[in-house]
């Protein structure tokens, strides 16, 4: 018998001897391990049982996401796997059926994940929603930069206070830049803020200006690539450009000791702003992220709109969430929009991953209509779409 369900604390061993044997990792479950404080709640796991055996699980991870200077829910979705012996049975794409369903009801809007394979998640209505630039520099690019203001040195268990206020406002009009403040007893910082940078050489650093205002932070590690030494950083965040430079300017310092810089930075930003133009730097894009509509109606309503009044009407198919699938009437003004379903013919018609770039303003409509292959039709009322599905600064801050 085959049942489909959240894991109980009793079940977690259970799922990790299936992580073990699915990520290839080793583990002594003869010996009993320190329990990991930060280890998410066990009705976060969904797992399938066949004969009271779990054989196929994913994490589903509770987020507040910002969309369009909004809070949403968000489901992150992590350590998908399913046995050898079960695979090529639908039992990931069972579990997403009922996870979806229940999403739903709860109200979340969207739903991310990092993917081992971007083709196997588009059949389930994800699309890659959210990049990063990994940039690799010579670290004398910032040489030039005099440190100013003030750095303080975050340790494990520090207040972080005021890492979370300049987070927030930095998050503020980022899609998919997730809320901290959402978790209780202030646990998404004390995991952030965990790292003992003496152990890991894992460093993390508070920024206040000459005034002697909190402006940034930045997070970074110094990693041995084979004799030299890189700094690559994990997050920097910033309430201004006077603070991202403030801030990179504690790498000016370091030239003596550390040979190279990576940072696999936000989309919104260029790159070559950091850079001499003569020199070398070795830029890759990260499609590490990927996202689906849960809820299409309530992401509709929560859209940026564009100024003055207008409507469109919205076709969108998904093949998992059946109140999704319809025509939707998108009546906007002044004082919001308003969101029904009807039997009007279509301005425009797409698939769920299709529409989940779109909203998110992960691409514009104009750039989907020249280079996407299929999934996507515009029928009429061009001008209004065009100001609709707009391009919008994306960053998905956590990893997971």
């Amino acid at each position: 018998m085959t049942e489909i369900r959240r894991l109980g604390a009793e079940e977690l061993d259970q799922l990790s001897r299936l992580h073990t044997i699915v990520y290839n990792s080793r583990r002594d479950f003869t010996k009993e391990e320190k329990k990991d404080p930060f280890s998410y709640p066990p009705d976060w796991s969904w797992g399938v049982f066949d004969k009271g055996k779990l054989v196929s699980a994913m994490v589903e991870i509770n987020y507040l996401m910002r969309f369009d200077q909004h809070s949403v829910p968000m489901s992150g979705i992590a350590g998908v796997g399913t046995l050898p012996e079960a695979r090529k049975g639908g039992l990931v794409r069972a579990i997403f059926q009922k996870l979806f369903l229940e999403a739903y009801e709860r109200g979340v809007v969207f739903s991310s994940l990092c993917p081992f394979s971007y083709g196997y998640y588009r059949q389930f209505g994800y699309e890659v929603a959210c990049a990063r630039n990994r940039i690799t520099i010579p670290i004398r690019e910032f040489s030039h930069l005099k440190i100013k203001g003030e750095f303080t040195q975050i340790f494990p268990g520090d207040d972080c206070s005021s890492l979370a206020e300049i987070h927030k406002i930095y998050i503020d009009k980022l899609n998919h830049g997730i809320c901290r403040d959402f978790w209780p007893d202030d646990m998404a910082w004390k995991y952030f803020s965990k790292n003992d940078p003496y152990a890991t050489g894992i460093h993390l650093f508070l920024w206040r200006n000459e005034k002697g205002e909190s402006r940034g932070y930045i997070k970074y590690e110094v990693q041995k690539k084979n004799d030299d030494y890189m700094v690559s950083v994990t997050e920097l965040v910033f309430k201004d450009r006077d603070a991202l430079y403030g801030i990179l300017s504690i790498f000016g310092v370091l030239g003596a000791q550390i040979k190279t810089f990576q940072w696999l930075m936000p989309s919104f930003l260029d790159p070559l702003d950091f850079i001499n133009v003569d020199s070398n730097m070795e830029q890759q894009i990260i499609l590490r992220d990927m996202t689906r509509v849960i809820n299409v109606k309530a992401a509709l309503e929560k859209m940026r709109r564009p100024g003055g009044e207008g409507e469109y009407i919205i076709e969108v198919d998904d093949n998992m969430i059946a109140a999704n699938k319809g025509k939707f009437l998108v009546e906007y003004g002044p004082e919001g929009s308003r969101v029904s379903l009807s039997q009007r013919k279509p301005d425009i018609s797409c698939d769920l991953p299709v529409f989940s770039q779109l909203i998110t303003g992960y691409r514009t409509l104009e750039n989907a209509l020249i280079t996407k292959q299929s999934g996507l039709e515009v029928s009429g009322n061009r001008e209004t779409l065009y100001r609709v599905f707009t391009q919008r600064p994306q960053h998905l801050t956590e990893y997971f």
